[in-house]
């Protein structure tokens, strides 16, 4: 099941190389220009701008939509029957779901992976450790939001509720984290900064901000590297655990209800 969802990347080139580009734009044109308007000064002896802050936020909302975009495919294979054979398979329902989870997980991590070293190449970042313990964060934080995704469209099994709700998690996750805004400067609305500090996608973006330009960024980081990878990890097993739970118990035939 993992390298049937790996292959499907080479379905999707045309798909790629759109992304790819518009994101080369985003960070290079777009960021730049941001990085004018905004600034961000952590110090007196500080040379990070908002540019680099910007890049790991962009990076994070990139593989995030990625990652649900999973949830899209399996909606679809419903439709398209594929779900009725996987289930006609003589694999258990539990492999099924590990495997559907890790290998959505990886395949959505290698779509972004060009953007990856694209960012980091830009920052000048050669230290091979720090690009590893990156690339398995965010692989770690894909395979959970991939899980994510299956609880979704298993749990509702409905084309037009899934869209719906797809849309809606996508808009308040982007928002409410610190993708594009310090969390410090979000104090001044408790309720925003409450929601920004248990964000997922928060966790992801300032821990490769803190892995890569930890001196500079460290004083807009509320918890260490170890409580953010340790969240990390946390939702990707839990939610392949429920999702593992959904399609052994909820998953069947016959397309949506």
């Amino acid at each position: 099941m993992i390298i049937w969802d790996v292959r499907k990347v080479a379905r999707y080139k045309v798909f790629l190389l759109m992304r790819f580009a518009w994101f080369v734009v985003q960070v290079s044109v777009f960021a730049v220009l941001m990085s004018y308007l905004v600034a961000i000064r952590p110090s007196a002896t500080s040379s990070t701008s908002y540019y680099e802050f910007y890049l790991f936020g962009a990076y994070t909302a990139l593989l995030f939509s990625i990652s649900m975009f999973r949830g899209y495919e399996i909606a679809e294979e419903f439709e398209e029957g594929i779900i009725e054979y996987h289930l006609s398979l003589p694999v258990r329902r539990r492999i099924l779901a590990i495997g559907r989870t890790i290998g959505g997980g990886i395949a959505s991590f290698t779509y972004t992976l060009p953007m990856m070293l694209f960012i980091i190449m830009m920052l000048g970042i050669w230290n091979p450790l720090s690009i590893l313990i990156a690339m398995l964060s965010a692989l770690a934080f894909s395979i959970g939001i991939v899980g994510l995704a299956i609880n979704i469209v298993f749990g509702l099994k409905s084309g037009d509720r899934t869209d719906i709700l797809f849309g809606v998690v996508d808009a308040l996750l982007v928002r409410l984290s610190t993708i594009f805004y310090p969390l410090p400067f979000l104090s001044t609305v408790p309720a925003y900064f409450y929601a920004a500090m248990i964000n997922p996608l928060s966790s992801l973006a300032d821990f490769l901000r803190a892995l890569f330009l930890f001196e500079d960024l460290k004083v807009f980081l509320y918890l260490d590297q170890g409580q953010m990878i340790s969240y990390i990890l946390g939702l990707a097993v839990g939610l392949s655990v429920m999702a593992m739970l959904f399609i052994e118990r909820r998953a069947e035939g016959g397309g949506w209800r």
